[in-house]
């Protein structure tokens, strides 16, 4: 397996634990006004804003001789990781956090179930299909998308891929820079979230953060698609 060597940096999102914006009130588990940190308000005021998918992390790395290698992000809670596992490239978003450990998996057809082998397969095809896509850097942080993986909404297809760095928001749609205003907008929009990313960190903000009862939570059928490729 080829492993990052030290040093070596995604160009986005790194597949590191992403800490909230705003703090969480003990009682109700829900969002209050006041943010994580320091740097947490100054993503909020400054950061580049990303739509939040509900899907399953991954990377696509490019090699130096072009080979392309296909991930999908594994939680080992704690435990150590595996050998045939890549650990995450270097990055602002820490890999480890409280009980959970995360680490990058290959996607191979060399397995024994039938039905991964087909999903495995159908993943690697999508990566030869736009591998003009991934030849152009490193890394590249992607979600694997689709009924397979967490019922993506929007998304019908079994199987579908999304680059992180293509879900930008139009500043026109990014809600003006306050809890209120936040709030307000995720108790009437189905989105999962955002994901800002400041000083090469990623934060984030989810929309049962204000309410379990989001419109996320409870239309499916309305929430905004990813933007994917089949």
């Amino acid at each position: 397996m080829t492993k990052p060597k030290e040093g070596e940096e995604t160009s986005k999102f790194n597949g590191g634990k992403m800490a909230h914006i705003f703090q969480f009130d003990k009682d109700t588990h829900l969002y209050t006004p006041q943010t994580m940190s320091e740097e947490a308000s100054d993503a909020l005021k400054y950061g580049t804003f990303y739509y939040k998918i509900d899907g399953s992390n991954g990377m696509i790395v490019c090699q130096e001789n072009g080979q392309l290698l296909a991930f999908q992000r594994l939680d080992t809670r704690g435990k150590p990781i595996p050998a045939h596992c890549m650990r995450l490239p270097t990055g602002s978003n820490v890999d480890c956090y409280e009980k959970h450990s995360y680490c990058y998996e290959p996607i191979t057809i060399d397995v024994q179930d039938k039905k991964a082998k087909k999903k495995n397969k159908a993943m690697l095809d999508l990566v030869e299909k736009y591998k003009d896509r991934f030849s152009g850097q490193k890394y590249t942080s992607v979600e694997w998308v689709g009924t397979k993986f967490n019922k993506t909404p929007g998304v019908p297809d079994d199987v579908a891929l999304a680059i992180h760095a293509e879900q930008t928001v139009c500043e026109d749609d990014t809600p003006a820079r306050t809890y209120e205003n936040f709030r307000s907008y995720f108790l009437e929009t189905a989105i999962e979230g955002f994901i800002i990313e400041h000083n090469g960190v990623f934060w984030k903000i989810r929309g049962d953060g204000f309410d379990r009862k989001c419109p996320f939570a409870l239309d499916k059928a309305a929430v905004r698609p990813p933007v994917f490729l089949v």
